[in-house]
């Protein structure tokens, strides 16, 4: 009860920096949620083909490159200007596309996607300034409780942005839905507006190896990321940036594919995986900020690890066979509550991992790197459940989340800085 009590003081004395990092997470969201799950289905609706619906993996583009900008954000311009700037181009394109009907849009696609790539690059910078913001405002026994915030904004923007946002469209038709996503821009837009730069404690203060230096040329922007990885056991936790996840992203994408070959109706499965799980997902996200103040860090990554690799692998019981709607739910809900609890973990972690004066750069080359070997995993779990099936594939990805907590252990092992904290 006490550790309870004391996570809400820590929510009760800094709610306002809280729910602004919650306002601009959420913010993230929406476009992704627009881009991943609603456009491809209005496409598909509008009997473009799938080959065409394929290349829109390709906005996401910015999110794998954002690395290579990251360095210029953190070093010119404040946080507060980035913040105001990306924000208003973001609300600027849903206004934009807001101007014309989908059938106008779907004449001149290659417009239409070269726009969508602007606003993913916009909130890609955005969230290079809003990570900068967080690891730099968030000490550390906040990091926990503002990860699990990052994770819930991030998810709840996506579910407007998705799922929510075909409602709105098959109801209101596709301009007055995405005149009300532009609204919902603007209010995001206005704590960013009254905000002021933190100054953090000497809790947040790194050692002095760790500060930024000054860098000129291609030379020194380079050094720049070499500096962050040479740092002693930096390897082994990229080992774990890149693996800790490997085994979710190559088998959840074929949970909604092997339920619908099980002969489960398009209803349940809606609710399953899109509701009753989301749920799951947001108090997963929300109890595992709190759990690593009692847990620790060392042992909250390798508990939510087993956690997510038992659920995964559950799925090979259903490729199996037993299909008892109680257990699906059951399941779902237990893999997607594992996924929060889980990720917050682990982008709490990456948070401390980053030199603060680089905050931007540091967190930005890790989640680079995540996102990319996920994309990679994701992109490789259909041929392999071509090839296997889905029962071993889904027993891969649990043996294989399982495997990423070998470099868990040896990084803790090797983790010489009193700053990290377990």
């Amino acid at each position: 009860m006490s550790g309870m009590a004391g996570s809400l003081r820590l929510l009760r004395d800094h709610r306002g920096f809280l729910g602004l990092l919650l306002c601009l997470y959420f913010a993230q969201g929406l476009p992704s949620g627009l881009i991943a799950h609603a456009l491809p289905a209005l496409l598909r609706d509008a009997g473009v083909s799938l080959s065409v619906i394929g290349l829109t993996g390709l906005i996401a583009a910015p999110w794998m490159l954002k690395f290579l900008w990251a360095p210029f954000v953190d070093r010119y311009g404040s946080r507060r200007r980035w913040l105001i700037a990306t924000n208003s181009l973001l609300l600027l394109a849903m206004l934009v596309l807001a101007l014309w009907p989908l059938e106008s849009w779907l004449n001149q696609l290659v417009l239409l996607f070269a726009l969508l790539a602007g606003v993913n690059l916009a909130a890609a910078t955005q969230d290079i300034a809003t990570d900068g913001l967080a690891v730099r405002g968030l000490r550390s026994d906040l990091r926990g409780i503002g990860n699990s915030l990052q994770v819930v904004g991030y998810k709840l923007g996506l579910i407007l942005g998705g799922g929510v946002l075909l409602g709105l469209v098959a109801w209101l038709g596709w301009q007055a839905a995405y005149g009300l996503l532009a609204l919902l821009f603007a209010l995001a837009l206005v704590p960013v507006l009254w905000m002021r730069e933190p100054t953090p404690g000497p809790a947040a203060e790194p050692p002095a190896e760790t500060r930024a230096s000054s860098w000129h040329g291609v030379r020194g922007y380079l050094r720049l990321f070499h500096d962050f990885a040479a740092r002693p056991g930096l390897g082994w936790w990229l080992l774990v940036v890149a693996c800790f996840k490997v085994g979710d992203s190559l088998a959840s994408a074929m949970i909604k594919p092997l339920l619908v070959d099980s002969g489960v109706s398009l209803a349940d499965i809606g609710l399953m995986a899109g509701v009753v799980g989301s749920v799951s997902g947001v108090l997963g996200a929300l109890l595992g900020g709190v759990l690593l103040l009692r847990v620790g860090h060392r042992n909250a990554l390798l508990l939510f690890g087993l956690l997510q690799a038992a659920g995964l692998a559950g799925w090979a019981l259903v490729a199996g066979g037993w299909l008892d709607l109680a257990f699906l739910y059951a399941l779902s809900s237990f893999e997607q509550f594992a996924d929060g609890l889980s990720t917050v973990a682990l982008f709490t972690l990456m948070m401390d991992a980053c030199r603060r004066d680089l905050a931007g750069t540091d967190y930005t080359l890790q989640a680079s790197l995540f996102v990319t070997v996920s994309g990679a995993a994701r992109l490789s779990g259909g041929f392999l459940t071509e090839i296997a099936g889905y029962g071993p594939v889904f027993l891969l990805a649990g043996g294989l989340t399982v495997l990423a907590l070998l470099p868990v252990l040896a990084y803790f092992r090797r983790r010489e800085k009193p700053c990290h904290n377990q």
